[in-house]
């Protein structure tokens, strides 16, 4: 049986591809993703997490793979410090992350600051219930494409799939042997600045994601801004990287360590992924000392 049935399509304001032994368990993990984008899209009011958003400061009981995901999300915020924090949507939005981003455009209105909230997302885990600060808004971003990626990969194994390769935008997790035997071997490329694989990342299973400045930026009140928020200023963060790519056993926990990494900037995640012992690129704005590798796991092309 031919290990390399694949579908192509698009959700979470990505292209997306999965490639599974057959199109009956390709086709099952592109239904996975479009349901987890319904429960978890900001921009749907019927979705799970703007009921959670509506009803902030009240409990709210949410399905499982909801409970999940902002359990985790809260994880990520206690263990990082708080510079991993998910209820960044208001400010995201005051930034002019206020649509879809197919359908988001430069803005001239002046750029307003919400207070940062730092009260923790309260969790209930016997009845699958949560709640957020009064006035805080959950943002399932990067974390929620990373678990999407997660979830699918355990699902198609269930259902009998023994390797899958899943890729939701730039972030990619696979399980399972790969296709032709030894390790899965993962280029990481730098489209940003006209660069086909620097360097490649292996792994015998697990996500690599990679966070970026460089492609959702846009001006707001005549101020370039990104989607990336420092949890410190409320803005969009000042960091001497353009984009940082980590290798994890999760791509959840892959897509986390990224976002962190880059809004820290290179000091803090060279420090940070060396106490991990964790695989990762950087991709620094100097010219002249672009790239950085860390991790024996990753090879230079």
């Amino acid at each position: 049986m031919s290990p390399w049935s694949m579908v192509v399509f698009r959700a979470m304001a990505s292209p997306c591809r999965i490639v599974a032994p057959t199109p009956e368990l390709a086709t099952h993990g592109q239904r996975l993703v479009e349901q987890l984008e319904r429960s978890w899209s900001r921009f749907d009011p019927a979705s799970e997490v703007s009921v959670v958003n509506e009803a902030a400061g009240r409990l709210t009981i949410v399905s499982e793979v909801t409970y999940e995901l902002m359990s985790l999300a809260q994880q990520a915020r206690l263990a990082t410090r708080g510079v991993f924090n998910p209820l960044m949507l208001d400010q995201l939005v005051a930034l002019g992350y206020d649509r879809t981003w197919d359908a988001l455009r430069d803005d001239a209105r002046p750029l307003s600051q919400p207070m940062v909230i730092d009260e923790p997302i309260v969790l209930f885990p016997e009845i699958s219930g949560v709640c957020l600060p009064p006035g805080a808004r959950f943002d399932p971003g990067g974390i929620g494409k990373g678990l999407a990626g997660d979830m699918v990969a355990a699902a198609l194994l269930e259902a009998g799939a023994e390797s899958v390769q899943i890729e939701l935008g730039g972030d990619v997790r696979v399980a399972g042997p790969e296709w032709a035997g030894g390790l899965w071997r993962v280029a990481v490329d730098d489209n940003d600045h006209g660069v086909a694989n620097p360097a490649t990342i292996t792994l015998p299973d697990g996500g690599v994601a990679t966070s970026s400045t460089m492609r959702r930026r846009w001006r707001r009140g005549g101020i370039d801004v990104h989607h990336l928020i420092d949890p410190h200023t409320g803005l969009s963060a000042s960091t001497d990287l353009d984009s940082v790519t980590v290798a994890a056993p999760t791509l959840w926990w892959a897509e986390v360590m990224a976002k962190v990494a880059l809004i820290g900037g290179s000091e803090n995640a060279r420090s940070m992924f060396r106490e991990y012992d964790m695989t990762a690129v950087l991709v620094g704005r100097d010219p002249d000392h672009r790239y950085e590798v860390i991790s024996p796991s990753i090879f230079a092309a």
